[in-house]
């Protein structure tokens, strides 16, 4: 179990007293949305949110430094208090591999959101260079359906488009024992340019192009509300915007080769967003 940190309650803030005269600014409601994470083995904890009201927090430079004052209250108490008032409950089970091994998953239901960043991660042991494809499938719209990114398939959708502009953007090729490869979805963008999609659905895929060992990856999924993104390195940011969710899932990638087709490589799941519910089912294939 992962250590307790103490929560800090409003009434413990420290006060602060402007000078007469002085031009105050106060925060708006901000939200902070994270798992309770000292459950026992065998149980998952359940998201919980801490707000900070608005009103809480007082600047005398701008709106904004109020809300950077709120934001960093929440990231500070946002884990102590959902392992304090959260709940641990019985995991599914799922089965992964070629020979199946027991996978506790945990809830695939996402909160409202505006981009999605995917990382498909590999530990030492797992293999050698995993290659990632990611994009959307069965809209309709020749410009989206089937435009993947990762290594040799492009690293945006539309090409050359800024990571705010795109619908789709790849981070860069990892080829170590070790890795991580991030990829974007915005849906955001996508919803203000097809704004009759009632359903945005998105696959993920991989294989490994050196080596395959026991093949076992991570996917790590955020979402994030607000703000905009931009590709940093090999890595792909949210600037100014809030933090919604993260989830983990466990998979295996039980195929090597070099330059496969997406129907030649291990199909790792699938991303069902609701147009309008802003919101999504993920998937994982087993």
């Amino acid at each position: 179990m992962e250590e307790n940190i103490t929560y800090k309650p409003f009434a413990y803030i420290d006060q602060y007293s402007p000078a007469e005269r002085t031009t105050v600014y106060y925060n708006t409601e901000k939200t902070l949305a994270v798992k309770k994470n000292d459950c026992s083995y065998g149980t998952a904890g359940n998201l919980v949110t801490l707000t900070a009201p608005a009103n809480k927090f007082v600047s005398t430079e701008s709106v904004a430094e109020a809300d950077e004052q709120a934001q960093a209250w929440l990231t500070a108490n946002a884990q102590a208090y959902a392992n304090n008032t959260g709940i641990c409950s019985i995991r599914t089970t799922a089965w992964r591999g070629e020979n199946p091994s027991c996978v506790l998953e945990p809830s695939t239901t996402l909160l409202p959101f505006d981009y999605m960043i995917i990382k498909y991660k590999w530990a030492l042991g797992a293999g050698v260079d995993l290659d990632t494809f990611t994009g959307l499938i069965n809209t309709g719209i020749g410009t989206l359906d089937n435009k993947w990114v990762g290594f040799g398939l492009g690293s945006e959708v539309p090409a050359s488009a800024l990571a705010q502009n795109s619908y789709a953007m790849w981070g860069g090729d990892e080829t170590d024992k070790t890795g991580v490869e991030t990829c974007l979805i915005n849906f955001k963008k996508i919803k203000e340019d097809y704004s009759t999609l009632n359903h945005i659905q998105v696959r993920m895929a991989g294989v490994w192009w050196d080596s395959k060992n026991t093949g076992n990856i991570d996917v790590e999924i955020t979402t994030y509300l607000g703000g905009t993104m931009e590709k940093v390195g090999k890595d792909i940011v949210n600037n100014n915007g809030q933090q919604v969710q993260q989830l983990n899932f466990s998979k295996n990638v039980s195929i090597q080769g070099k330059r496969l087709t997406i129907d030649q490589v291990t199909n790792i799941g699938y991303i069902n967003y609701s147009n309008n519910l802003s919101t999504a089912n993920v998937v994982i294939n087993y």
